[in-house]
């Protein structure tokens, strides 16, 4: 992503750094096993909600969580009506 602003006639653009989230899942246990994926994308998710806290602009905030919120019921539709999700807890 780039954001450019164009003042006069001068273009002034400026390139967004990526923050990426080393994320590896060693397999869990003791105990059901077949969930790494459930909890990495937790994970993520759970960071991205965190991260959104910073953001100043209230509308794009806004946006974010609504966006995380639909997220986080497809991931507790992918893990099944057994899988409890509490996204308010740390």
């Amino acid at each position: 992503m780039k954001i450019c602003i164009k003042i006069g006639a001068q273009l002034h653009c400026y390139p967004i750094p990526i923050i990426e989230f080393p994320v590896t899942f060693h397999h869990p246990g003791p105990g059901p096993v077949n969930y790494p994926q459930l909890l990495q994308d937790a994970l993520l998710l759970t960071s991205l909600q965190a991260a959104a806290k910073n953001i100043a602009d209230t509308g794009v905030r806004g946006a974010i969580d609504n966006g995380i919120g639909v997220a986080l019921k497809a991931l507790a539709k992918r893990g099944g009506e057994h899988i409890s999700i509490d996204a308010g807890a740390t």
